[in-house]
């Protein structure tokens, strides 16, 4: 055994260079850059994910996909055999849990009558383990079978991914947009949906825009008795119905609630575009609004920020990220840059651009009360929002929009992620006994969130993979497979 003090001494990896029971494929072990049975990280920045000041000159151990070990440098000792990585000048956080996520990217033009979407098993897997994201929930399937191979795939080692919760496809109403949703018309129908998809292998649920009361309390109440959880993208249904109805957590910040539109009927989803222009024109400071979130944090209702997908309709937004352009296939690409002019093009402040940072500021205020409040991408394509690039864009714009430091966003992205899970006492943080999942980042995120998009290795179960091989990978591939 040898001890870290002023000197560090660095051992070269003699024990079995794979440690994990699983037997990756050549495919993956191309993205491979570590997969040792110990590993010592020493010199880092040590940023735990539960918004603690980041900690300097920390040695972090691991074994066989585990963290062993966290501590002062000078006080570690580095087993024989260990593999030691000098991570002086970087910073290691855990692994991002994103919670909207999706295999698939949308394949339409806006105006017609169905939203079309097209299943991405190739590129998307890689992009969510290339920009760090160890676990996600797919929140909602169009190709349930297709996702339940990707995530077998995965876990056999077969190709590389994050660790997936699979959301059954998307529970609708009598009408959907979606032509490959099926449309639940009774209770009682509802019901036998969650429980077909549960007997699959699915182990949570999403309500859609289509549900009506009745409906959706078949589902929670199906979900429930199988101790699974079930979120939602409403819009017939208020959030403060769906939370009095039992909901567990609700999707896209508060930009789909519909509980301050004029005139809503009960069960019934309000004219196109006005819950867009009800919280325009919110006072956001006002009882109801303060009342009506209180209600939500009382029913311990989660909430999921996906401010990313919604940026893409504001004139406020950035100009294109090129490294996420040059990720799309050509057809993804002109979608994606027509759309970014037509906004763009917009007479500002739209309603959009008012809504958009009114629910920014609602998400921080529902957090500040002591709401969990956690953060996904909806990597459609809409807004140039894929998978790998918007998860951190998302992450980015709870410090830009919401105003939370970037310690707070971390906790957010990990943490809190992991609680909605259930997973926290795995995963989520770094503390012993946790599963390995780990990013090591060049820079400080804890000061500058940007630096959350220079990961350099993704450890997900203590195997490293190599980021930027990930990226390109899949590079004028996104769109198409």
């Amino acid at each position: 055994m040898k001890k870290i003090g002023l000197f560090i001494i660095f051992l070269n990896a003699v024990a079995d260079p794979v440690f994990s029971q699983v037997k990756f494929s050549d495919e993956t072990r191309k993205y491979i850059e570590y997969n040792d049975s110990v590993t010592v990280f020493v010199h880092a920045l040590l940023i735990d994910g539960k918004g603690n000041t980041p900690k300097p000159n920390q040695a972090i151990i691991i074994s066989k996909g585990k963290i062993d070990w966290i501590g002062d440098d000078a006080k570690a000792v580095i087993p024989k055999g260990a593999s030691t990585i000098d991570l002086k000048g970087k910073a290691i956080m855990p692994g991002l849990v994103m919670l909207h996520e999706h295999m698939y990217i949308s394949a339409h033009d806006i105006g017609t009558r169905y939203l079309h979407l097209k299943q991405l098993p190739y590129t998307f897997p890689r992009l969510y383990l290339a920009a760090g994201a160890t676990t996600i929930r797919t929140c909602g399937s169009v190709e349930p079978y297709s996702d339940i191979r990707i995530k077998k795939d995965i876990d056999l080692g077969l190709l590389p991914g994050p660790s997936i919760e699979l959301t059954a496809p998307y529970i609708e109403g009598p009408s959907s947009r979606f032509p490959q949703m099926k449309e639940n018309k009774t209770p009682e129908e509802a019901a036998a949906f969650v429980n077909y998809w549960a007997d699959q292998g699915f182990t949570s649920f999403k309500a859609y825009m289509g549900v009506d009361q009745p409906i959706l309390k078949a589902a929670i109440d199906a979900a429930h008795k199988r101790k699974l959880k079930i979120t939602g993208h409403l819009d017939k249904v208020t959030y403060q119905e769906a939370a009095a109805l039992g909901m567990d957590n609700l999707e896209h910040g508060f930009i789909a609630s519909t509980d301050f539109v004029v005139g809503k009927k009960e069960n019934e989803a309000p004219a196109t575009g006005a819950a867009i222009k009800s919280l325009a024109n919110l006072d956001i400071q006002s009882d109801s609004v303060q009342q009506f979130i209180q209600f939500l944090v009382n029913r311990k209702v989660g909430i999921t920020s996906s401010l990313a997908v919604f940026e893409g309709a504001t004139t406020t937004q950035p100009r294109p990220d090129a490294d996420a352009i040059n990720a799309m296939a050509a057809d993804a690409k002109d979608f994606y840059l027509q759309r970014f002019v037509s906004v763009k093009s917009a007479t500002a402040p739209t309603d959009m651009d008012k809504a958009f940072g009114k629910a920014a500021k609602m998400e921080k205020m529902f957090y500040d009360r002591g709401g969990l409040l956690t953060v996904g991408t909806d990597p459609t394509g809409i807004g140039g929002t894929i998978a790998g690039y918007g998860n951190w864009r998302a992450i980015e714009l709870l410090v830009e929009a919401d105003g939370f430091t970037p310690l707070e966003a971390i906790k957010i992205a990990t943490l809190n992620g992991a609680i909605a899970l259930d997973a926290e006492k795995s995963t989520g943080t770094i503390e012993t006994g946790k599963a390995a999942d780990l990013l090591i980042i060049d820079g400080d995120p804890s000061k500058n969130i940007k630096d959350i998009r220079k990961v350099q290795v993704v450890f997900k179960n203590g195997v490293g993979y190599n980021s930027a091989r990930l990226f390109a990978s899949v590079k004028g591939k996104v769109g198409f497979n």
